[in-house]
């Protein structure tokens, strides 16, 4: 979840400004039918209820920014992109309290029916749990900021202009009089509060999401988001929102001269009072000073000690913070590296040169035609990491993904396509055609001339 909340920190402009796309106006007019038609409650219904609309939004820029395809306002045309299983998630699965771990079981991989019960239970088998959590304290969250405005509305207004309290002790009754009393202050400071926190919750549940899938099928994604989490090492600071409104007075109209000369009658405000008593005409002797030099010299030679002591602490605390700060700082001179030895295995396959055939585009041809494609495909990645480590010079470690073998080699449009047809077959189990083998078998020379 902490992942989520630094996902989120990087990629906050596309989240945000795509949310705001479709927040802002959506809520706009929905706002607008409640005050006009005096169902301000209805509205701040409405605005919850739509919650799983927003998410999609959410999650279809944070899915994509993943793997390096940040979204533009563009995806709006296509909302068959975000909107799959919608009118369901309205009705069906608007209570789920495992929302944000299982929208994208049916966004992003489309499953539905039996086949996406499957998919969550296996999914939700170790991690659910801590997703259900999230959505109870994300509840407590929208509750603190809206009690929060609240009590701040209730410190700046007059003790004339505070809300009538409902005193029946039923909380479903003292919820639905809160709710009908509802100002349009109090609806667009929930519409605030649900807009700035709601992609917080499905940063959250959609880090919980890739962490299980990477856990269950080794996803290759795992080094990328260990480096965004140790580039934003710093822990999530919770920020408290504070929102001020003002609720105009529901009493009926009063003079203002009554009212001010009520105001001005208050103590406070200046009085004249005439004061009668005995007083001796002759005041008594004043008791002699006593000598009391010893005493101030000793004060103030007892200050001059605090004070000494008192600097001696702070160039102490300013040593110390100087200190810190310089084992906080990166080091100007890192110590050298050790020099790059090219290793004899890689992704667990073994690069040596001895232990590949003299012409492996031939031989992987040849494996091609006999039917052994997977063979074939295995051959030709093999050699290919032997020629950029052994002759090429390229630093490969056992800690890189299939990007950073693209990204180090310097993008070679073949080995694009050898990565890609790999990749595909290693992890999706899709075996390319036999003739897009052999036609990578027959370029392998050229490429690597």
């Amino acid at each position: 979840m902490d992942l989520g909340f630094t996902m989120l920190r990087r990629w906050w402009r596309p989240v945000y400004s795509a949310h705001a796309l479709v927040f802002v106006p959506l809520n706009a007019l929905v706002l607008l039918a409640g005050w006009l038609s005096g169902m301000l409650w209805l509205a701040m219904l409405a605005v919850w209820w739509l919650e799983p609309l927003y998410d999609r939004v959410v999650l279809h820029v944070l899915s994509r920014a993943v793997f390096g395809d940040v979204p533009s306002s563009g995806f709006l045309r296509q909302p068959s992109q975000y909107a799959s299983g919608l009118l369901w998630a309205l009705t069906f699965d608007r209570f789920d309290l495992a929302r944000s771990f299982n929208l994208p079981v049916r966004q992003l991989e489309g499953s539905r029916g039996r086949e996406r019960r499957a998919r969550k239970a296996v999914l939700g088998r170790r991690t659910r749990s801590y997703a259900v959590w999230l959505t109870i304290v994300w509840v407590h969250f929208e509750g603190l900021l809206m009690w929060s405005a609240d009590g701040l509305a209730s410190l700046l207004l007059p003790a004339q202009a505070e809300r009538a309290r409902g005193d029946d002790g039923s909380f479903f009754t003292d919820l639905f009089e809160a709710l009908s009393r509802a100002s349009l202050e109090d609806a667009l400071v929930y519409a605030v509060v649900i807009f700035v926190l709601e992609p917080f919750y499905v940063a959250s549940g959609f880090a919980l999401y890739l962490n299980r899938r990477t856990l269950l099928e080794g996803w290759d994604i795992e080094v990328a988001l260990r480096r965004i989490a140790e580039k934003h090492v710093a822990v999530l600071l919770i920020v408290v929102f504070t929102f001020g409104f003002c609720v105009p007075s529901s009493a009926q109209e009063k003079d203002p001269r009554k009212e001010i000369a009520e105001v001005l009658k208050a103590k406070e405000f200046g009085y004249e009072r005439t004061v009668e008593r005995w007083q001796a005409k002759k005041k008594p002797d004043e008791p002699q000073k006593q000598d009391r030099s010893g005493w101030l010299a000793l004060g103030y030679a007892l200050a001059k000690a605090a004070e000494v002591l008192l600097w001696i602490a702070a160039g102490a605390l300013a040593a110390y913070a100087l200190w810190w700060a310089a084992r906080m700082l990166p080091r100007r001179r890192a110590p050298p590296a050790e020099p790059y030895r090219p290793p004899a295995a890689l992704f667990g396959m073994e690069l040596a040169p001895e232990t590949l055939p003299a012409d492996v585009g031939a031989a992987a041809a040849a494996l091609a035609r006999e039917g052994r494609l997977r063979e074939a495909l295995s051959l030709l990645y093999r050699g290919a990491l032997s020629e950029l480590v052994h002759r090429r010079g390229v630093q490969l470690l056992a800690s890189h993904t299939e990007g950073d073998v693209l990204r180090l080699s310097g993008e070679l449009p073949y080995l694009h396509d050898l990565v890609q047809s790999w990749k595909a077959c290693a992890y999706a189990r899709r075996v390319p055609p036999s003739a897009e083998i052999e036609r990578l078998a027959h370029d392998y020379r050229a490429a690597f001339a």
